[in-house]
């Protein structure tokens, strides 16, 4: 194996570490931009996490311009079609080497070239066992930015992008199911104490902890809680009286 080669090889596995040991889906779309600009390179990186996509940039998001990045979801959602939306829609690599010339997407291209100093792109779809889970776009102001060695090291980017996020989103997936077990036993253990003190049925009870959430403004979750802890809730005795 060549030098080049081999710091190409330990580049991307310090690169798979830190995606690895990085915790949560934001940060983790977060440091692929980073680690976009830093290894293809580019000017420029965007990630959007999302099943759908729009001219809003997506809730899970990054990029390493904000600014650029809603100028451009902006022009792609116009225009109904550009290089992200190409390699989305695919889950393939989609390389524009000069957008002054390439003639695939003219409407976006004449727009970028006009509104941005973007010059070049290159787009990969972020797909895992045939789901789309995004995409990752890397921006150039140079034409011809993207050799056929940096959109190699784009693809294998995306690669480890696609497991870190997949893997961030099965913990989100996760945490939330535990959340929502943690407060459905929370309420079911308030109806038994509305049941057992004052003779109620279970849907009966669970219907004063939703009257007592609306009036108080607060979560079921919430009130429930406190009266595990407390005994009572604020407003409880004219209900059950």
């Amino acid at each position: 194996m060549s030098t080049s080669a081999d710091a190409s090889a330990s580049e991307f596995a310090r690169v798979a570490r830190d995606l690895a040991e990085t915790h949560g889906v934001l940060p983790t779309v977060e440091a692929v931009v980073h680690r976009a600009v830093e290894v293809v390179p580019c000017d420029w990186a965007a990630v959007a996490v999302t099943d759908h996509l729009t001219w809003r940039p997506a809730r899970l998001s990054a990029s390493n311009d904000p600014g650029l990045a809603d100028v451009i979801a902006q022009i792609a959602g116009g225009c109904g079609a550009s290089p992200g939306i190409a390699a989305f829609d695919s889950g393939d690599v989609v390389v524009v080497h000069d957008l002054a010339e390439d003639g695939r997407f003219p409407e976006y291209a004449a727009q970028m070239v006009a509104r941005t100093g973007v010059r070049s792109v290159v787009s990969h779809g972020l797909r895992l066992a045939g789901a789309t889970v995004g995409v990752m776009t890397c921006y150039a102001r140079c034409p011809k930015q993207f050799d056929e060695a940096a959109v190699e090291r784009a693809h294998l980017l995306a690669q480890h992008a696609v497991i870190a996020i997949e893997a961030s989103l099965a913990d989100d997936r996760a945490d939330n199911l535990e959340a929502a077990l943690a407060r459905s036993r929370t309420i079911g253990a308030a109806v038994g104490i509305l049941v057992e003190r004052y003779r109620l049925t279970a849907d009966g009870a669970f219907a004063v902890l939703a009257r007592l959430s609306q009036n108080n403004n607060r979560k079921v979750a919430d009130v429930a809680a406190e009266l595990l802890e407390t005994g009572t809730v604020p407003g409880l005795e004219p209900l059950v009286g």
